[in-house]
């Protein structure tokens, strides 16, 4: 990069070939967004028609799309191509380890693209050192991983060298986060719940293994015990994943819930639902990271949350909540009935929670290391005279 230039004047594109509606692509579109805020030339490249597109040109972000579905895409690849040597764009940041099938041989048909850095949100089962992979991964300059957990998945399953990998936890801007009582009262009252009710909220989509199940199945023993005790499960399924979310609606009818659960669907309005909630669950079985844990954190909730993955860089035991195993139904509710009963240690978790956040994922700060990891990477290159390689 040289000297005279800012990093904010280096056009930046980020992609998403993703259907799905939940965190990956949240996040996605967060970064965007912030970047975008910040001065950057920047675009989003997504697949048309999907939700990312349509939230992303309600944010006023530049959105391009792409039919990148699968793996060949030799138009795709000529015509990104030929919008990277257009607007001489010099890095690309792919937020889904797909979108490299894509980039990478668009980026070396380009010849203007001098980085590309993929953000890791997903672990892998598959050992990535066939040919093809060691081809794409070469090109790739940094893998920033969410969690401790991605950070080793990735160092064991593709042919990268360790100092291309480095944690880069996602984020949340915490000052949108706060204890509001009006907006406490008012969505409180929204939903039907007064002084008597204790709330336990849920924020997530519906997936198996987000642990909806096990949340009404602790929720049944919970209401024996303490039966004004109220769930607000918050969420939609994603494309193709309809009929798990009738499942979890017709289990909350079996087990006899229908007065103690409220499913509010999708809201865009999370900081004004948080509020609403006294402690939260976060049951999965399996999460690379939990942008919603963090969420309710950042609010002030004590959270319950399974001892698994990524949940482990958040949730200190003890501190900042309570950890119990996942797909542990009775645990859960032995949990999450102590806080129900102890609102003073609701109220000390909730607050170390908060500033666990404070501390550790604040989007600010991320977004300030993201621009560092940007502009070092740069320099790098620069000062090689590389587009390629990122060995």
């Amino acid at each position: 990069m040289p000297p005279h230039q800012s990093v904010h004047s280096v056009p930046i594109l980020q992609t998403c070939f993703s259907r799905s509606w939940g965190g990956l692509e949240m996040q996605a579109l967060e970064v965007t967004a912030q970047l975008h805020l910040r001065g950057y030339p920047v675009w989003l490249a997504c697949l048309p028609s999907s939700r990312l597109q349509s939230e992303a040109e309600g944010r006023g972000i530049a959105v391009l799309p792409f039919n990148a579905v699968g793996y060949l895409h030799p138009l795709v690849i000529v015509r990104l191509a030929r919008f990277l040597r257009k607007e001489a764009i010099r890095i690309v940041h792919c937020q889904l380890s797909h979108d490299l099938s894509t980039v990478v041989p668009a980026a070396d048909l380009s010849r203007s693209c001098r980085v590309i850095i993929l953000s890791k949100r997903m672990g892998s089962f598959l050992t990535k050192r066939d040919p093809f992979h060691r081809y794409t991964y070469s090109r790739v300059d940094r893998i920033l991983a969410i969690s401790e957990v991605i950070h080793r998945n990735v160092l064991e399953t593709t042919p990268v060298s360790p100092e291309r990998v480095l944690t880069l936890h996602d984020a949340v801007e915490v000052t949108g986060f706060s204890p509001d009582p009006e907006i406490r009262k008012a969505t409180r009252h929204e939903f039907g719940y007064d002084d008597t009710n204790v709330v336990v909220g849920f924020v997530g989509r519906f997936s198996r293994g987000k642990g909806q199940e096990d949340l009404l199945h602790a929720a049944q023993e919970i209401i024996h015990l303490h039966p004004s005790t109220r769930f607000l499960i918050v969420g939609e399924a994603s494309a193709g994943e309809e009929g798990y979310e009738r499942e979890i609606r017709q289990l909350c009818s079996t087990l006899g819930l229908g007065h103690a659960v409220t499913f509010a669907g999708y809201r865009r309005d999370i900081r004004k639902i948080l509020p609403a909630m006294d402690l939260f669950a976060f049951p999965s079985h399996a999460e690379s990271f939990g942008v919603s844990l963090i969420e309710a954190m950042a609010e002030g909730l004590a959270a319950v949350a399974s001892s698994s993955d990524g949940v482990l860089d958040i949730v200190t035991e003890g501190q900042t909540g309570l950890l119990v195993p996942p797909k542990s139904p009775h645990e859960l509710a032995v949990a999450l009935t102590r806080l129900i009963e102890d609102p003073s240690l609701r109220d000390r978790l909730g607050r170390a929670a908060r500033q666990r956040v404070l501390e550790k994922f604040e989007r600010a700060a991320q977004l300030d290391r993201l621009e560092l990891i940007y502009k070092e990477v740069l320099q790098e290159k620069v000062g090689s005279g590389k587009p390629g390689k990122g060995n």
